[in-house]
């Protein structure tokens, strides 16, 4: 996150800026990310990834639906905390595609939404066809 921005929570909504730059407005203005917003950021970083087939659980639909969602999103105080599952591309480096998933969704979440990331854990749940 920007050394000027702070992130307060605000029921399901994260208030991330409520000073805006640039000349005074009549009314002071919010950005508020949904924890919904985070979580397409996330989904669409490591999609961005070569190695990663899906963002996804694997096995039958009913397992992952009984599961929850492949990607889930907590926000705290002291920043927001990312899990989640990818399905892998056959003959992908495992290792190497979790880091890059990481680094990418880490940088994605600050940069696009300004969001300060503690934690980006990455689960690589299956390996695709």
């Amino acid at each position: 996150m920007s050394e000027t921005a702070t992130a307060q929570l605000d029921g399901d909504a994260l208030v991330v800026d409520a000073v805006p730059i640039g000349p005074p407005a009549d009314q002071p203005i919010e950005l508020s990310v949904g924890r919904g917003v985070i979580v397409e950021v996330a989904r669409l970083a490591a999609l961005e990834i070569p190695d990663v087939l899906q963002v996804a659980r694997r096995g039958p639909p009913w397992r992952a639906a009984l599961a929850g969602p492949p990607i889930s999103v907590k926000v705290r105080k002291e920043g927001v905390e990312v899990e989640l599952r990818i399905i892998a591309r056959p003959g992908a480096d495992l290792v190497h595609a979790g880091r890059q998933v990481r680094e990418a969704v880490g940088r994605a979440v600050e940069r696009l939404l300004g969001l300060q990331v503690r934690s980006v854990t990455v689960l690589v749940d299956g390996v695709g066809q």
